[in-house]
């Protein structure tokens, strides 16, 4: 750190500080000094904090199954208060649903941040950034349902599990008319659960939901390329070599596809790609569409509600 009050002296001497008195530079410098050490003690601060446990440990095993029903626990919550601000958010979102009486169609759209993002908001608080602009596609897009958005920020499939079983989040009274849009797995991957694993979560969520709804839209994993997340999964997440994945593509790939032959012949059930959209001619993430590489803005997300439209 450089002494400011030292450095307030000399330019004074050097004449460059002709509006401002010796004292009021040295009250400027105390403010930037105070400003200083408030910045240090809150990175300090961050540094002590604990970092989120290892959902799976370093031999593959998961302290959360894909497809048993779970809260968010010390291993799927960054810290306290966002475990707090889950149950805030699946108890509002119950009461919601409990209240819902649609005037059109009956909507259902269930997931993760992806979904949440149609209510501008994460963990029921408002999110101007990559979910800008995102309510007022819903609006227009989907003018002819009423929709009912149940979705959570960071959720997996034992989340949404728990949320529509034991948490009793899903709207009842609907099964004739209503029809959902499910869009979940790919938080279960970047935590740590392999596709197979993941694939069998989304089929449970499925069983789960068809029960509520008269059809039910499958969207299939998007695309993503955070791919920074990749070596805080391995181990065990690791390559024949030991080294962390270069790209989650393959595993999405072969999540999608163990998701596809499950609920092929499901009634009332069609899963659908909507990647398209997303990638450029070489396969990679468009940036335009999704800027953070995982979330899509308001723009990639009226495309893909152009994508699901055509099967609802």
């Amino acid at each position: 750190r450089i002494d400011l009050s030292v450095a307030a002296s000399a330019q004074i001497e050097r004449g460059g500080a002709k509006h401002f008195s010796a004292v009021q530079l040295m009250a400027r410098s105390r403010r930037v000094v105070v400003a200083c050490v408030v910045e240090f003690a809150l990175r300090a601060a961050a540094k002590r904090r604990p970092p989120m446990a290892p959902m799976c440990e370093p031999d593959g095993m998961c302290h959360e199954s894909a497809d048993a029903p779970s809260p968010r626990t010390v291993y799927t919550a960054k810290n306290a208060e966002q475990k707090t601000l889950w149950w805030s958010w699946h108890e509002r979102l119950a009461k919601t649903s409990a209240a819902f009486a649609p005037s059109k169609r009956p909507l259902l759209l269930l997931g993760d941040s992806i979904t949440e993002s149609w209510l501008g908001s994460s963990y029921g608080e408002p999110e101007k950034g990559r979910a800008a602009g995102v309510p007022a596609v819903l609006e227009q897009k989907f003018s002819g349902f009423s929709p009912l958005v149940l979705a959570i920020s960071g959720d997996q499939t034992q989340h949404l599990l728990y949320r529509f079983g034991p948490g009793g989040e899903l709207p009842r009274g609907l099964e004739k008319d209503a029809v959902g849009v499910l869009l979940i797995g790919t938080n279960n991957l970047g935590r740590g659960h392999l596709p197979n694993e993941t694939a069998r979560g989304v089929v449970a969520v499925v069983d789960i939901v068809r029960r509520h709804v008269k059809r039910l839209v499958v969207v299939e994993l998007l695309p993503r390329d955070d791919y920074w997340v990749l070596p805080r999964l391995c181990p065990p997440r690791c390559d024949r070599r030991g080294r962390p994945f270069p790209s989650f593509a393959p595993a999405i790939a072969k999540t999608n596809a163990a998701v596809r032959a499950a609920l092929s012949s499901r009634e009332g059930v069609v899963v659908v790609d909507c990647a398209a959209p997303f990638l450029d001619a070489r396969g990679e993430v468009r940036q335009d569409r999704m800027p953070d590489r995982l979330h899509p803005n308001a723009n990639g997300m009226g495309l893909l509600a152009d994508c699901v439209l055509e099967h609802l």
